[in-house]
């Protein structure tokens, strides 16, 4: 059984997934996403926390960082900003996420460049996804 972390963030992959076809959703790459592989949506979990205990239950907020990515000289802003825009419909369609999750915020992204080639442009968007789970057991909702 996987954890109700694990769980919330293969909904949130699956959502956009489903949101944003045929473009590619990629979960944390451990490499540079090619060229030819854009645009792509990159889901990132940032951090993972316990926050409030009450009896038997430990209310966690887990902060994902969705980034869109694309290539496109004539107008990459557009391009990722949509990928953002519709990945942010998806998560707010149902902010339980299927009943995993208490609720889903968004909160403030930041806009750091980052070295990459000269068409690429990033676009980031960061929620936080609080949930329960059991103090004893974190593959239990509470």
């Amino acid at each position: 059984m996987n954890s109700v972390r694990e769980r919330i963030v293969r909904e949130v992959v699956a959502r956009c997934g489903t949101a944003l076809a045929p473009i590619v959703v990629m979960r944390q790459p451990t490499t540079a996403i090619p060229r030819e592989q854009t645009p792509a949506l990159v889901v990132i979990v940032e951090s993972d926390a316990p926050v409030k205990r009450g009896n038997d239950r430990m209310e966690r907020e887990l902060v994902v960082r969705l980034v869109g990515l694309a290539r496109d000289p004539t107008d990459g802003h557009s391009v990722a900003d949509d990928l953002i825009c519709r990945a942010h419909v998806a998560l707010f369609a149902d902010s339980t996420l299927g009943s995993l999750a208490l609720g889903v915020a968004e909160m403030d992204a930041d806009y750091q460049a980052e070295d990459a080639d000269i068409d690429a442009i990033a676009i980031p968007a960061i929620y936080r996804i609080t949930y329960r789970t059991l103090v004893s057991d974190i593959t239990q909702g509470g």
